[in-house]
């Protein structure tokens, strides 16, 4: 059987799901505010919950993968960005699980000595083609892990 071509692809964080997150987390603050709490407790959680949502926006605006080369091998290369120093180095890692959900496609990479990211592929940051070739690769069940 021919082994799978490699797909390399370089990742941007996607508008839509930052889009979602500020919605939904203007709808849980919403929530918090028309409950019968006290009014401490509003405030406690208001922050709590914009604090949250600031980290995981922060961690989707500046994506610690900049790019990826999944070799027909199993193993994959990254360009991971520096955020303490701004800058770039690369590593060997692999993939090490997927999802696909709809139009949603989650790869899980792992690298050495434990770091781990999960990318999020949605329509709008990634091309037709790459996403093609990575759902038919996936699709074959070629170096994936179902969790």
């Amino acid at each position: 059987m021919k082994a799978p071509p490699a797909i390399g692809f370089h990742y941007r964080s996607s508008r839509l799901l930052i889009l979602a997150v500020v919605l939904l987390t203007a709808l849980a603050i919403a929530a918090v505010w028309l409950s019968a709490a006290p009014h401490w407790l509003h405030l406690a959680l208001s922050l709590l919950i914009a604090a949250y949502a600031g980290a995981a926006l922060g961690n989707m605006l500046r994506p610690h993968v900049q790019s990826v080369l999944w070799r027909a091998d199993g193993s994959a290369e990254l360009a991971l960005s520096d955020r303490v120093s701004d800058g770039r180095r690369e590593a060997q890692g692999a993939v090490s699980g997927a999802r696909t959900m709809g139009p949603l496609i989650v790869l899980t990479l792992r690298w050495p000595p434990r770091e781990r990211e999960h990318l999020w592929l949605l329509p709008d940051n990634l091309d037709a083609d790459t996403r093609r070739r990575l759902r038919v690769r996936l699709a074959a069940g070629t170096d994936q892990d179902s969790g």
